[in-house]
């Protein structure tokens, strides 16, 4: 008897597991898209001061002032056209339109180069 319940509980217990993964993910709503939409507007002009920031910290005083500059300056415009097009559009529900930030896939060299000669 000890065995049947034993299996019992295992049986009832797996359909659980097997279904816990099987959720959909949300559906994209109209008012998720027009708050997207808004706060791209309304936001974009941020870019402007994030953008010199960052650039700052990774290549200094002039790459921040140049390059950043120019990067946030596009980011804005990019911003405000996406964010137009989803207020424009918040009544067709779709996932944001806005391409995430570009990854240049570069990583530090493994192991570190003042580690080249003394790597265990």
């Amino acid at each position: 008897m000890n065995k049947f319940l034993q299996i019992g509980l295992l049986l009832g217990f797996l359909p659980a597991v097997g279904l816990a993964d099987l959720r959909l993910p949300p559906k994209p709503t109209m008012m998720e898209k027009l708050g997207r939409g808004i706060a791209n507007v309304t936001l974009s002009v941020s870019e402007l001061f994030d953008s010199p920031y960052v650039a700052t910290q990774e290549g200094g005083g002039t790459y921040g002032d140049t390059f950043g500059f120019t990067q946030g300056v596009s980011r804005m415009i990019m911003d405000t056209a996406m964010g137009t097009v989803e207020i424009a559009t918040f009544f067709i529900p779709t996932k944001s339109m806005k391409m995430p930030a570009h990854d240049t896939g570069q990583v530090e060299p493994y192991p570190p180069a003042d580690l080249k000669d003394n790597w265990y």
